[in-house]
């Protein structure tokens, strides 16, 4: 079917996004990609939404008060009792489960100054809900970033060697959170198609790519506004590949939202077509300081009103002083490699029905929106906006 298509969309992307999705880490996960990628879409975002809501929440539990509550704001967890939100970090997990076919790893640290201490109960909680690592460690000893970086080395399988060059010797608390994921395609793209074709980056510079190109029955969506397919991988994971129909990427971005999302991958449907995705490398970091502040989470990061009453330490107030993500991914012929690592530092003072083509043509050859997905929980693992592939 010649492009743009005439279908209508069910989900408008505009600019006040419709969060509608059951799950409240899935609308976490937009909330938090918008406000990383900003208005222009002009870079490559890349991170493991999963890793940031399990480290934020877990730093959740050691919050009291209104910064406790602003959290949960920010993660879309206010309205849920204790029961339900416990009940959705369980779920949140599963999708880190040991499989047979694919790797996918998860593993939670508390790093705790030598001055500072949690009450036995709570310590209790987050080791069996998080599994979560406790260590306490001098924050003043220049051993300290090696050991933290050693660790993270360690949990992302060498893929991600170091999260952060300097750690205040005034840190109360450090929260670590690492993502892992191997996975093969189902059906690997034939290395001898793949060839250089061009790719109009979100900058508008012309490049050409190295190609990868596979025809076969894909789950496949799309309407005036994009089309997207789904790539599996074994082990029940899939990648989606979100493909915009205009040039207006910004605004494409900026209109993504967990019920355009949910729409689209319940309204896909097994079509026979022809993908062509080039072939690349992402490595992101970034602070989420100010991408948090905006969901609602500024008062965490003020010394002034953050309240940390379950920290105990001799040098008062505690506060967040800073939340740092990195994820990286390789995306080839085999398949994908991807792994994250949020690091959390806590500071002591001093649709409508439609009927598919017969069969599609997918060109990835501009910016586009990926997600890669547990099929059986539907945890988002990784999403990303790549506007220049590498």
């Amino acid at each position: 079917m010649p492009w743009p298509f005439t279908r209508k969309s069910s989900a408008v992307l505009t600019r006040e996004p419709n969060e509608t999705a059951t799950s409240s880490s899935t609308r976490f996960a937009f909330r938090l990609f918008r406000s990383l990628t900003g208005a222009d879409a002009s870079t490559n975002v890349f991170f493991s939404p999963s890793s940031v809501t399990l480290c934020l929440s877990l730093v959740r539990e050691l919050a009291s008060g209104e910064t406790r509550r602003a959290i949960a704001a920010a993660l879309g967890t206010a309205n849920l009792t204790p029961a339900q939100a416990e009940a959705e970090i369980t779920l949140l997990k599963s999708a880190f489960r040991e499989r047979a076919d694919a790797e996918v790893a998860l593993a939670n640290s508390l790093w705790l100054a030598n001055s500072a201490h949690v009450l036995p109960e709570l310590s209790a909680k987050v080791s069996a809900l998080y599994h979560s690592e406790l260590a306490m460690i001098d924050f003043s000893n220049s051993d300290t970033v090696p050991t933290i970086n050693a660790w993270v080395n360690d949990k992302t399988r060498g893929k991600i060697s170091r999260i952060v060059n300097q750690v205040s010797p005034l840190s109360a608390l450090v929260a670590l959170n690492a993502v892992y994921f191997k996975g093969l395609w189902v059906k690997p793209f034939e290395r001898e198609r793949t060839h250089d074709a061009p790719f109009t980056t979100a900058a508008r510079q012309k490049k050409q790519l190295p190609t990868m190109v596979q025809s076969g029955r894909f789950n496949y969506y799309e309407d005036e506004q994009l089309q997207m397919a789904v790539l599996p991988y074994k082990g029940d994971v899939s990648v989606r590949i979100a493909l915009p129909a205009g040039t207006d990427w910004g605004r494409f971005a900026q209109g993504l939202n967990s019920g355009a999302w949910e729409m689209w991958s319940a309204h896909s449907e097994p079509i026979l077509g022809t993908i062509e995705l080039p072939r690349f490398k992402v490595d992101y970091q970034a602070s989420l300081r100010s991408a948090l502040s905006v969901l609602g989470m500024e008062r965490a990061f003020d010394r002034d009103r953050a309240e940390f009453e379950h920290v105990h330490t001799n040098q008062p107030p505690v506060w967040i002083d800073q939340v740092i993500h990195r994820a990286v991914a390789e995306v080839n012929e085999e398949g994908t490699v991807a792994a994250a690592v949020t690091y959390g530092t806590v500071l002591g003072a001093s649709a409508n029905a439609r009927h598919p083509a017969r069969t599609f043509t997918m060109i990835v050859n501009r910016p586009f929106f990926l997600a890669i997905r547990d099929d059986k929980t539907g945890a988002i693992l990784f999403m990303g906006w790549i506007g220049d592939p590498q």
